[in-house]
């Protein structure tokens, strides 16, 4: 039966050389455990209300789990199932009994026929926009009264959201800029000033210079998930909402 998942495109911005190269990732509809598979076994009239099927399931997990840690391989039609080793074990080790942890003890998979036999007739379909790939804001906040989208000046904030750290070889262009609505002021919060800068939370003291009235914000940075390596181009990213500041 042929089936089609949908993939999501993230531009690669670590490859200098191809400016419009792409790395896809499957679009996951949710995750589906013990009960949810069941449920699709009992849609097919697999398992009954006669069946405790959730139970068998888990049984047949354990004992899969159990008969590769004694040693098998187990070969179903979703998987194979074989123990391995990533660990050294010393020469005063030989003959000996070792614990799992020495030698990283692990249990690996491979597709099995079904796996394969699914993913034959696969068609991808390639979603038309690309994915952000730059930080997202998700919350501005003063996180002492825990108000959002309204900040004092000299009072302390917090942004919130997704890779959000700032860091950069381009020390000037990153940062939090906040941006008068009317155009007429920016004013900038560099890296020096963040604490903590993180992917996922950054906090700084608005500065005076941020007075009142109603701004934009933005964060600037070059950060990738890979320590160390830094975008070519500065990725900026702007809250839609207007922080107002009183």
């Amino acid at each position: 039966m042929s089936t089609t998942i949908k993939a999501i495109a993230y531009l690669n911005e670590l490859t200098k050389d191809e400016p419009n190269d792409y790395y896809l990732r499957p679009d996951i509809l949710g995750t589906l455990y013990d009960d949810d598979i069941i449920l699709r076994l009992k849609k097919k009239e697999i398992a009954t209300e006669n069946v405790n099927g959730k139970a068998f399931v888990q049984a047949f997990h354990r004992e899969c789990a159990e008969a590769v840690n004694g040693g098998h391989n187990v070969v179903t039609g979703l998987f194979h199932a074989t123990p391995g080793f990533n660990g050294v074990v010393h020469a005063r080790d030989l003959g000996h009994n070792v614990p799992a942890g020495q030698v990283n003890a692990c249990i690996n998979f491979t597709q099995g026929e079904y796996a394969r036999e699914a993913l034959k007739d696969l068609t991808i379909s390639v979603a038309e926009q690309p994915a952000p790939t730059g930080p997202v804001i998700q919350a501005v906040t003063n996180p002492v009264i825990g108000l959002a989208d309204t900040l004092n000046t000299g009072a302390m904030i917090l942004i919130q959201g997704m890779r959000l750290a700032v860091k950069g070889d381009r020390a000037d262009e990153i940062g939090v800029y906040f941006t008068s609505v009317d155009g007429t002021a920016s004013v900038r919060i560099p890296a020096g000033q963040l604490s903590p800068n993180t992917p996922t939370k950054l906090q700084f003291v608005l500065p005076a210079d941020v007075k009142t009235g109603e701004w934009k914000v933005k964060v600037a940075t070059q950060s990738t998930r890979n320590a160390g390596k830094f975008t070519k181009d500065v990725r900026e990213y702007e809250y839609p909402n207007i922080i107002t500041v009183v």
